[in-house]
């Protein structure tokens, strides 16, 4: 580019004024476009301030709104995070408790685990204890029919014994009931069944035959009395039949003994010989196996309440009976033998 200097000096002489004044309102003009262009760019330059700082101001509400908001969410943050704290606090406190309450579990898990083998084990002893039980119900059906067959035979045993036991009883009620059927004035011992009848009635005082009266009774009396005694049901158990003489104190001992077995012998005799018809020849066989006399003088003599020898009643012929006792005895020990 060229020096504007130097343009000028070029130029021609006559024309320098004008080019002066020209290129004075030429920079006039420049100044007055830049100080317009400064207006323009302060103007320019002022409207954005303004601008900015509005734009500014607004930003700094924004800010501030944003700030208050921040705060206000970090207080809602605090506040969240002491609950979060506070749960995190109880999640941990329930996770302590679900551990040790999954440890139990654990343990009783175990504990259930062992008492299910220990039922295992149960039920199979039960299972087994079972089939025994079955099998011993069978044998306890088994057993309870015999125990009922034995106890059939027990109570027959029971009623055998029971009979053999009250033999003595059922004798003396079955001779009172003959005798007071018969009419018969005789009293019955209900504890010995001993028949005492009074010599009165038999003989004359002192003497040792019998008298007609006294045939007569024994007549009646003696039919009666075997009847029962050799009947089906006591024969087997009688195993002597005792006609016994006695007297009163009067006189000596000695005499007293001749007298009365005198008068039992009498007794027996008048029964067992041969032409007496009084009884059957089966009773009268019978009766000469059981039969035996005995006299007893006065060593059983009978006291009235005052403690007086009652005279009448001392003189007396007494008919006794004894049982096989030992056969009765053999009967109840193969009974109870059998039982065992």
């Amino acid at each position: 580019m060229r020096n504007p200097r130097q343009r000028v000096s070029h130029r021609r002489p006559g024309n320098n004024g004008v080019q002066w004044l020209s290129f004075s309102d030429l920079m006039s003009a420049l100044l007055l476009i830049f100080i317009l262009i400064m207006f323009y760019i302060m103007y320019q330059y002022f409207d954005m301030y303004e601008i900015n700082m509005a734009e500014i101001a607004r930003q700094q509400y924004d800010l501030d709104q944003a700030n208050a908001s921040l705060d206000e969410q970090r207080a809602k943050l605090s506040e969240s995070e002491t609950q979060l704290i506070a749960q995190q606090i109880r999640l941990e406190a329930a996770q302590r408790g679900l551990d040790d309450a999954q440890s139990i579990l654990a343990s009783q898990q175990e504990e259930l685990s062992k008492a299910q083998s220990l039922l295992d084990e149960k039920e199979n002893e039960i299972a087994a204890q079972k089939e025994q039980l079955d099998a011993l119900s069978v044998q306890l059906g088994d057993q309870q029919s015999q125990i009922e067959l034995q106890q059939q035979v027990l109570d027959d045993q029971q009623r055998q014994i029971e009979q053999l036991v009250g033999m003595r009883p059922r004798i003396i009620s079955s001779l009172s009931d003959a005798l007071r059927s018969a009419n018969i004035s005789a009293q019955v011992d209900p504890a010995t069944g001993s028949i005492a009848l009074e010599s009165d009635v038999l003989f004359e005082l002192g003497r040792y035959d019998l008298s007609e009266r006294g045939e007569a009774f024994i007549d009646r009396f003696l039919p009666v009395y075997l009847d029962v005694l050799f009947s089906d049901e006591y024969s087997p158990y009688v195993s002597e039949i005792i006609v016994e003489g006695h007297t009163d104190s009067t006189g000596g001992y000695l005499d007293n003994l001749e007298l009365s077995q005198r008068r039992a012998f009498a007794v027996a005799a008048y029964v067992l010989e041969d032409g007496y018809r009084g009884i059957s020849d089966s009773q009268k066989q019978r009766l000469r196996d059981v039969v035996t006399a005995n006299g007893r003088s006065y060593s059983d003599r009978v006291f009235d309440e005052y403690g007086n020898e009652d005279m009448d009643a001392s003189r007396r012929v007494v008919f006794k009976f004894r049982l096989t006792d030992e056969q009765m005895i053999q009967q109840m020990k193969a009974i109870l033998e059998a039982n065992d």
